[in-house]
């Protein structure tokens, strides 16, 4: 039994095994050959590592010898930098599995052909080359442990290198793949595809790619059931849209979806889904599904591993892959008649099925608990009529408190709901006293009337012009999210006047983010994007201060395992090293360290609590400039080696801290922006933390438009170095970034301040100058007026 070690480590290389895929029998009867005292070691294992219990169980080895193999696997690896400068000089690479891979990779790529680790029968990490494996493995060791293997075929180096090719053609030719790997031990590539493996063979006869002889396909088996013939003349169903490739070889949930209950209907000749809170759509089929019209009363489809079916006007349930896949892929067949817009089935069930099957767990569930099957069908009919009493409730309460709730979901399984609202009317007074006990609440910003108003406004409008978009409600944010098919036809539709978007409608974009360059020589040492920050002359002075500050962080509560409690406590050596990384990265100096502290601000706090315990003051020690600004010009495909796609140039107003002067010109570098792919396609992308850089959106630039801006010079040279590394970073004019946890923010006619997400909340532009102006001063700086 072998296992590829490159990139893997000897957790998973143990937990792999197949022995932990099945039931565990007795070690008496899996392991003859240990002795009872070895079995005891086992089962009873003292340790601080319990893995090696688990690799001496999987390979039947005493706990001592799985002891041995693990520290073999874990040569060389090292724990967090505790300490400024490079790490330690690496071992001897026989003393590390990793270092002499990667030693044997540089200096004898010709021929070396990959390392892995052999569990049984005996244990050794196997050495291959392609040629004369004996005599070069002993130029570097004579460690029995390394066992040398001539394994003809591709060199490791080849390996990759055809797979990437390989990736790329599959790619250019929309060919569907569940899995890629090059096995080392055999040389050969192996590709599990979701379709059939003769369109590649064809192209590769074309001569449109190379198909090295080392690539094994594994097509996928055919359905058990064939999809029933169309009887002829049958009109009733116009099209039938499906994946144009197998789908069923890939994952088929994500942990913690809940199922979707919706309603399957016959429109016009084309089968349509209308889920719980979305918008009616065409349903696109995986392949795995075909259309049944063998009754001529029914319209079904049926699954063609099971024979199950669901049925056209019914009730069904949607289940599986759910968030990010209501948009179906480019390449759907079937699809003429059926134009869309669509909504992706992967699981679904007829809803009487799934109610029995959620009946049937919840009662074995309860009677594992009760102790009985009648004490549990009793406390399910109980459930099940509170069920019934919410559900009524919830209509009741929505049509009377439709401005106060923005919404109320009952959890059938367990006779509860919760309830989204605002702080107009507090939880018991929207709750009968009677369910109070089975209702909670959470206060949210706006009601459904309004949300509701704002979704089907802005998916009339949308409708109408003709677009594509998925429209649904945010009830914690109180938005309406629009996620639209196309952003760029979306923004030429609104500058034309067909879309107007309500105030509560929020886009939603790829989110598209910055490049990292893979081939910059720091990528070598993971640890080298800090080395400059330590050359800063003040970073012992800094981290000596960083060691002597206890800083609130959550840990897990002593009482409640399933909550977190906020101690204060100095950091680790590690921690501490890091922390100073950071500051020194945010452009602070010791001097102004010292001048915060001593005016009640902490920079070194602020850092830290960014993650659930910001403030208007520590975000604003995280920026080493803030200013109110008007866009000048926008450059969307201004791409360079710091990794960002586009250029703003502001024109400063107001500082509000800082050093910026009104009337100065600023040049912010975005992610957002235009990017043209291999194929020379060039597409817009939007970064959903940004401004839009298309005009007409809700979040877009639009001249004489004010904004606040928290923004650093300091680590916008940080990450262009990171991104792109030495002298990624532009230095003909003032640069900045915007600080991460904190997003443009528009300033309205009334003077108040709106940032472009959800959080945090809007506040009031005196407000704000107000609270920021004494770190200004600590700073030693005055705020610059407002230019006239």
């Amino acid at each position: 039994m072998i296992r590829n070690l490159f990139g893997a480590s000897a957790m998973a290389l143990a937990l792999s095994s197949p022995a932990f895929a099945q039931e565990q029998k007795p070690l008496t009867e899996t392991c003859p050959n240990l002795t009872a005292e070895e079995i005891e070691a086992i089962e009873n294992y003292k340790g601080e590592f319990s893995e090696n219990a688990w690799y001496a169980r999987a390979y039947c080895v005493s706990v001592e010898e799985a002891e041995r193999r693990m520290e073999i696997q874990n040569r060389g690896a090292i724990g967090p930098r505790t300490e400024p400068g490079p790490p330690p000089p690496p071992p001897a690479p026989d003393d590390s599995l990793g270092l002499l891979a990667q030693t044997l990779h540089e200096k004898e790529g010709d021929t070396f052909a990959g390392l892995w680790i052999q569990h049984r029968p005996t244990y050794g990490v196997m050495v291959a080359f392609t040629r004369d494996a004996a005599s070069t493995l002993a130029k570097y060791t004579s460690d029995p442990l390394y066992v040398p293997v001539d394994r003809p075929g591709p060199s490791l180096t080849e390996l990759r290198a055809a797979q990437d090719q390989l990736m790329r053609d599959l790619q250019a030719l929309s060919v569907n793949w569940f899995g890629m790997g090059g096995n080392e031990a055999t040389g050969k590539i192996e590709v599990r595809l979701g379709q059939s493996a003769e369109p590649i063979r064809q192209a590769a006869a074309r001569g449109e790619i190379e198909l090295p002889d080392f690539v094994v396909f594994e097509e996928p088996d055919p359905f058990p059931i064939a999809a029933p013939p169309v009887p002829p003349g049958d009109a009733r169903v116009k099209g039938f849209p499906q994946f144009a490739y197998r789908t069923d070889g890939m994952a088929r949930t994500l942990v913690g979806v809940p199922d979707v209950p919706a309603r399957l209907e016959l429109r016009d000749g084309c089968l349509w889904l209308s889920p719980e809170g979305e918008e009616p759509r065409i349903a696109v089929w995986e392949q795995s599904m075909a259309l049944d019209l063998t009754d001529s009363g029914k319209v079904a489809v049926m699954n063609r591993f099971s024979g199950a079916k669901v049925y056209a006007d019914s009730d069904v349930v949607l289940m599986g892959l759910q968030p990010g896949e209501v948009a179906p892929p480019n390449d759907v067949v079937g699809a003429d008649s059926c134009p869309g817009p669509y909504r992706v089935v992967r699981g679904i069930v007829p809803r009487e099925v799934w109610d029995k099957q959620r009946r049937d767990a919840a009662i074995a569930g309860r009677t594992q608990e009760l102790g009985s099957r009648a004490a549990a069908e009793a406390d399910y009919a109980a459930d099940m009529a509170r069920v019934a009493e919410l559900k009524a409730w919830r209509a009741h309460a929505l049509a009377e408190h439709g401005d106060v709730i923005a919404s109320i979901y009952v959890n059938e399984d367990q006779g509860a709901a919760h309830m989204f609202h605002t702080d107009v009317l507090t939880r018991d007074e929207l709750v009968p006293e009677t369910l109070r006990p089975f209702v909670t609440g959470q206060v949210v910003q706006q009601g459904g009337t309004a949300l509701e108003a704002a979704r089907a406004d802005i998916a009339a409008q949308i409708a109408a012009a003709g677009l594509d978009a998925r429209v649904s409600i945010e009830e914690i944010g109180g938005f309406v999210d629009l996620y639209p098919a196309d952003l760029a036809a979306l923004s030429q539709a609104a500058v034309a006047g067909k879309i107007t978007f309500p105030p509560l409608v929020r886009i939603m974009a790829d989110n598209q983010g910055v490049i990292y360059r893979q081939d910059i020589p720091l990528r070598r040492d993971p640890e080298a994007i800090w080395y400059p920050l330590e050359a800063h002359p003040d970073f012992a002075a800094i981290r000596a201060l960083v060691e002597d500050t206890p800083i609130m962080r959550p840990e897990p509560s002593p009482t409640d395992h399933n909550s977190s409690i906020w101690v204060a406590r100095k950091p680790s050596r590690a921690g501490s090293l890091q922390q100073t990384h950071w500051l020194i990265a945010s452009g602070y100096t010791l001097r102004e360290i010292q001048a915060l502290r001593a005016a009640g601000f902490d920079p070194v706090e602020a850092l830290e609590d960014m993650n659930g315990r910001q403030t208007i003051e520590k975000r604003a020690l995280t920026a080493t400039d803030i200013v109110v600004a008007e866009p000048v010009a926008i450059d969307l495909g201004d791409a360079g080696g710091d990794g960002f796609s586009s250029t703003v140039r502001w024109r400063v107003v107001e500082v509000l801290k800082g050093n910026a002067r009104p009337g100065q010109e600023l040049g912010q570098r975005l992610a957002s922006g235009e990017r043209t792919d291999e194929a020379g396609v060039t597409r817009y992308g939007q970064s959903n933390d940004e401004p839009s850089l298309l005009p007409g959106l809700p979040t877009s630039l639009e001249p004489g438009s004010r904004w606040i801006l928290h923004l650093s010079d300091a680590l916008y040279r940080h990450v262009a170095y990171v991104q792109g590394g030495e002298g990624a970073a532009r230095s003909d004019r003032d640069w900045y970034v915007a600080v991460g946890w904190m997003a443009p923010s528009r300033i309205d006619a009334e003077g108040m301040v709106h940032p472009i997400t959800n959080y945090p909340e809007p506040i009031q532009l005196d407000e704000l100058r107000k609270r920021i102006a004494p770190i200004q001063r600590a700073l030693g700086l005055e705020q610059s007026g407002e230019e006239q």
